[in-house]
């Protein structure tokens, strides 16, 4: 039975593929009826709030169509639901969908997900700034958060700036353990250009890497989390 892919956008940035879904463009539904037409059963992925904005759309086209769309829903974003997204391309065809969503399930459990900003305004609008925060965030300090189940953590840990692309490379290292991992990362365009050099050598040094991919940070998370932000997840195989 052949399985077709749709994912929300949410931070995913490839032009024209027709398994993004971009909702400027074309409705779910129309989407959904587009892949139906062409495959048996048709896998959303779709990001829960407060990065996503469709999950109860997404199931409502799951209980039109019983038995020919599947939903799997995340709390990841971003680098993350491209890791989702990219993982699940390379299934479709070669496992049964169930083997599929369990793949999913586990590269989000056993992955980790850390956000780095130091644009404090971004952060106040969202009410993740402890009291104090801001000014901590003006001595040079980023806020570091991680992703833990459905929220990031709160309050985040204070990383001065040079030391972010280590953080990320070695909270990762002691998560994976030696395992071969594949690490997805979103640069912020206001970010230090030295953080590019900072990050191949901490992921080198730190993790047995099976792919990793550096890529501008998504124009509607730079408006949310600041244009002088790291977003990475990586997961291991």
């Amino acid at each position: 039975m052949e399985l077709g892919l749709l994912s929300e956008r949410g931070g995913l940035s490839r032009e024209n593929d027709p398994f993004i879904w971009d909702p400027i463009k074309e409705s779910l539904e129309g989407a959904c009826k587009r892949l139906l037409a062409l495959y048996d059963r048709v896998l959303l992925l779709m990001t829960r709030p407060p990065f996503g904005a469709h999950l109860a759309l997404a199931e409502a086209l799951r209980e039109r169509y019983p038995g020919r769309i599947l939903l799997h829903a995340t709390s990841l974003f971003g680098p993350g639901l491209q890791a989702l997204h990219e993982r699940a391309e390379e299934l479709l065809g070669r496992a049964d969908p169930e083997d599929v969503l369990a793949e999913l399930r586990r590269v989000e459990r056993e992955g980790r997900l850390y956000l780095a900003s130091a644009d404090p305004e971004a952060l106040g609008r969202q009410g993740w700034l402890p009291p104090g925060g801001k000014l901590v965030m003006r001595l040079g300090f980023h806020a570091l958060f991680a992703l833990e189940g459905e929220r990031l953590r709160l309050p985040p840990l204070p990383v001065p700036e040079g030391q972010v692309p280590a953080a990320f490379a070695e909270f990762w290292g002691r998560a994976f353990a030696g395992r071969p991992v594949r690490a997805y990362l979103n640069l912020g365009k206001t970010a230090p250009p030295s953080w590019r050099r900072a990050l191949e050598e901490g992921l080198k040094a730190n993790l047995t890497l099976q792919k990793a991919r550096l890529s501008p940070l998504p124009q509607d998370l730079q408006e949310r989390l600041g244009a002088k932000s790291l977003l990475g997840f990586a997961y291991p195989l």
